[in-house]
């Protein structure tokens, strides 16, 4: 499992796959406590769940022998564990973990890229659910990258950790409410936001927003994926004013509509603790299938930032 490094997304599922099908067969555990064993036993290159009868343990063996020859790529470890969870959540009929799609998560690398030059940057996704929009983020990005993830479920940073073990990428998972994470200086805090209801007077997003505000640093970015109500509920505009002390809004995207069939649409909020004379850059990205005219957005975004003068000099 070690220089994890071509293409064999789906020998990597069907591995994951038959190991969690005859782990089945043997304890008729729930389908992730299956895939906590699975998972184990492909780190440690070897059987280590107690398995009774020698037969199953050999059988076990031949399934995860079919990975010691071939060299993964980190991409196709990802997908391939993104899979097998989303088939997790079918099977059990649990909602779906707040897994980001890959596209947003390539996306926010490139908005990570533009909005730094530095080579090395520090991470947080503090809603981290599975950990898909952090770790496809981490495998886009071309910096040096301390990686760091909340989440108040115990099996959304168990889902974290083993894929960050699988694809071999450092990450600092904390269990425990977001709005109590005390970290700070940091240079990119980024997340997809669950859905959110204003109950007695609070908007849970926009008190988010300013516990994260307080948690970057000065040139550090805010980029969450919101639902497209996210600004409806400012009436008195106390948010925006607390929220715009010493960050600019950067840009607001309008994801592709046919993303969002089944849920409220959203957009990306960009925020940035810097002051920028120009207004901020608003783009709504047509289908991620439509080349021509998703390439004709990036030029928009790109001029905003050649505009703004972004990336004039390398930083260490």
């Amino acid at each position: 499992m070690k220089n994890i490094e071509s293409n064999n997304l789906e020998l990597f599922f069907d591995v994951l796959d038959e190991s969690n099908n005859l782990l089945y067969e043997i304890y008729h555990e729930n389908y992730f406590k299956l895939l906590e064993m699975t998972i184990e036993n492909i780190l440690a290159s070897d059987v280590v769940c107690d398995i009774e009868n020698k037969e199953d343990e050999d059988k076990l063996r031949a399934i995860y022998a079919k990975l010691s020859d071939v060299k993964f790529s980190v991409e196709d470890v990802r997908k391939a564990l993104q899979a097998i969870i989303l088939r997790g959540f079918k099977e059990t009929r649990m909602p779906n973990g707040n897994t980001t799609p890959d596209t947003l998560g390539i996306f926010i690398s490139y908005l990570i890229s533009k909005l730094t030059n530095k080579k090395e940057v520090s991470i947080l996704d503090p809603l981290c659910g599975t950990g898909n929009l952090l770790l496809t983020v981490a495998d886009h990005l071309d910096k040096k990258m301390s990686l760091f993830a909340c989440d108040n479920d115990v099996l959304m940073t168990k889902l974290t950790k083993y894929s960050a073990d699988l694809m071999n990428t450092d990450v600092e998972i904390y269990l425990q409410d977001t709005m109590n994470l005390n970290l700070s200086n940091l240079d990119f805090i980024i997340f997809d936001m669950p859905h959110a209801e204003y109950k007695d007077g609070k908007y849970f997003p926009y008190d988010a927003f300013l516990k994260y505000h307080d948690m970057v640093g000065e040139d550090g970015a805010i980029i969450g994926i919101v639902e497209n109500d996210f600004f409806n509920y400012d009436k008195d505009l106390d948010f925006k004013k607390k929220l715009l002390t010493d960050m600019s809004i950067i840009g607001i995207v309008e994801l592709p509509d046919e993303m969002f069939r089944a849920v409220k649409p959203k957009i990306i909020f960009i925020l940035q603790k810097r002051k920028i004379d120009n207004k901020c850059f608003m783009v709504k990205l047509p289908s991620f299938t439509n080349v021509k005219e998703f390439n004709d957005s990036l030029i928009d975004i790109e001029n905003w930032f050649l505009k703004n003068n972004y990336n004039s000099k390398e930083e260490n």
